[in-house]
C-alpha cells in the first residue's frame, strides 16, 4: 500500500494516509478530513488570492456606521464575499505549510496598501480603512475557526504592525459585537477595577458623563469613540495576559486618568480629551505594535 503525506486542515499536523483513502480521522486533533476535499497535486499555490473578490479591499465601514445594529450584516456580507478564498487558502495551507501563509498574508497587505493610495488622504479615511480591516477582514479569517485561520491572521497582524504606526487588533466578530456596550470604558474600568473600584464609582461615571455629553458632540468624537469601541479590548486582554498588570494599571492611573478627571472637574473637556487621545496612543503603540493583541 503507497501512502502519501497530508497536512490536517484542522490541526495542521502532518499526516501519512493511504493514496486510496477518502476519508480518515485525524490521529492528533481527531477532527474528520474528507480527503476528496484535501490538498493534493491539483492544488495551486495562488489560487486562494486570486479567488479575492473586490470586496476585500473596496468594502471600507465608516467609523459612523459601525454600530451594534449594522455591525452583524455587514461582516456577514464581507464574509461570505470572502469564503470561497478563505476555503481555497485553507487548502493551499495544508499542501504548503509556511509558504502559503506568506503568499496570501503579503497579497492581503499589498491589497490595502494599494486601497490606502487610492482614497483622499485624510486621517479620517485611514481611520476607515484600519476599522475595516480590523472588524471585518480579521474576524472573517478567524471564523473559519482553524489554527491555520488563527496563524494567518497572527502573521497578516505581525507584518501590518510592524510597518504601520498605527496598530490593528486581533479579534472576533463576537468580541467586537460584545464591545460596543462597553462603550469607552474598557480602560477605564479594567484601571478602577485594579484599584478595588465598583462600576458605579466617581471616576467613571464622571468619564461616562464626559463621553456622553462632549465626546459624541464635538468635532470627530464620533470616530475617537469607535477606535475606542475596537483597540481598547485588545489593550487589556495584553496587559491582563502580561503578568504586569497591577504596576500597568496604576502607572495608567498616576499618568493619565488622574490628570483627565483633574481637568474635567475644572471644566475643561478638551484638556481631558487630549490627555485621553495621548494615553491610548501609548497604550496602543506599547502593548499592539509590533505584537498580536490577542
Amino acid at each position: 500500500m503507497s501512502y502519501r503525506s497530508l497536512r490536517c486542515p484542522h490541526c495542521g499536523r502532518e499526516l501519512q494516509v493511504p493514496e486510496d483513502a477518502e476519508k480518515i480521522v485525524c490521529m492528533f486533533c481527531a477532527q474528520p478530513i474528507e480527503l476528496n476535499l484535501a490538498p493534493g497535486p491539483s492544488v495551486r499555490l495562488g489560487e486562494a488570492v486570486r479567488l479575492l473578490p473586490p470586496e476585500t479591499f473596496s468594502t471600507v465601514i465608516r467609523f459612523d456606521g459601525l454600530n451594534a445594529k449594522n455591525y452583524p450584516g455587514k461582516f456577514e456580507s464581507y464574509r461570505d464575499a470572502l469564503g470561497p478564498a478563505l476555503q481555497a487558502y485553507l487548502k493551499e495551507e495544508a499542501a504548503y505549510g509556511e509558504e502559503a501563509a506568506e503568499f496570501f498574508s503579503d497579497a492581503l497587505i499589498d491589497g490595502f496598501e494599494q486601497k490606502g493610495k487610492t482614497i483622499r488622504q485624510t486621517a479620517a479615511n485611514a481611520f476607515d480603512l484600519r476599522i475595516s480591516i480590523t472588524s471585518l477582514t480579521i474576524p472573517a479569517i478567524l471564523d473559519l475557526n482553524t489554527p491555520a485561520a488563527d496563524r494567518l491572521a497572527d502573521l497578516f497582524l505581525k507584518k501590518w504592525n510592524s510597518a504601520h504606526k498605527k496598530p490593528l487588533g486581533k479579534a472576533t466578530f463576537s468580541t467586537i459585537q460584545s464591545g460596543f456596550r462597553s462603550k469607552l470604558c474598557f480602560i477605564t474600568t479594567a484601571v478602577c477595577t485594579e484599584l478595588g473600584k465598583g462600576d458605579d464609582c466617581e471616576e467613571l461615571q464622571i468619564l461616562r458623563r464626559f463621553r456622553d455629553e462632549y465626546l459624541l458632540k464635538s468635532p470627530g468624537g464620533t470616530a475617537k469613540i469607535s477606535e475606542y469601541y475596537l483597540l481598547a479590548p485588545f489593550i487589556v486582554g495584553a496587559v491582563e495576559a502580561s503578568g504586569r498588570s497591577k504596576p500597568e494599571w496604576n502607572r495608567v492611573y498616576r499618568k493619565h486618568l488622574l490628570p483627565c478627571l483633574s481637568a474635567l472637574k475644572k471644566d475643561r473637556p478638551r484638556q481631558c480629551e487630549q490627555l485621553y487621545e495621548n494615553m491610548m496612543s501609548e497604550l496602543e503603540t506599547k502593548w499592539l505594535k509590533g505584537t498580536v493583541a490577542k
